[in-house]
């Protein structure tokens, strides 16, 4: 993997405290920087995935409810009897409470 030098501007005190959690941790400046800019880089890729994933789960509920409107009562406890016929089908046993 390539190395790139970059220059930062910097407030003193933020590299005052840089310096000192590098050395209890035993890095480097440029090894903690490193470090640190990674995580944060990925922080966000999983953040940005979170809000993707939460943006999914409300498309997909606001879906449900569109379907459950529509669904009459005989619907609705066909689809919970399909359901117990199911589970004790698949339980050893048969299915319980």
């Amino acid at each position: 993997m390539a190395v790139y030098k970059v220059n930062v501007s910097l407030p003193e005190e933020l590299v005052s405290e840089i310096d000192e959690a590098a050395g209890d941790l035993g890095m480097s400046r440029s090894g903690f920087i490193a470090e640190a800019s990674s995580r944060y880089v990925s922080d966000i890729k999983n953040l940005s995935t979170e809000e993707r994933r939460s943006k999914d789960i409300q498309r997909a509920l606001a879906g449900f409810a569109r379907i459950g409107s529509k669904l009459t009562e005989r619907d609705i406890q066909d689809l919970i009897d399909h359901t117990r016929r199911d589970r004790e089908r698949d339980t050893p046993g048969g299915w319980r409470r």
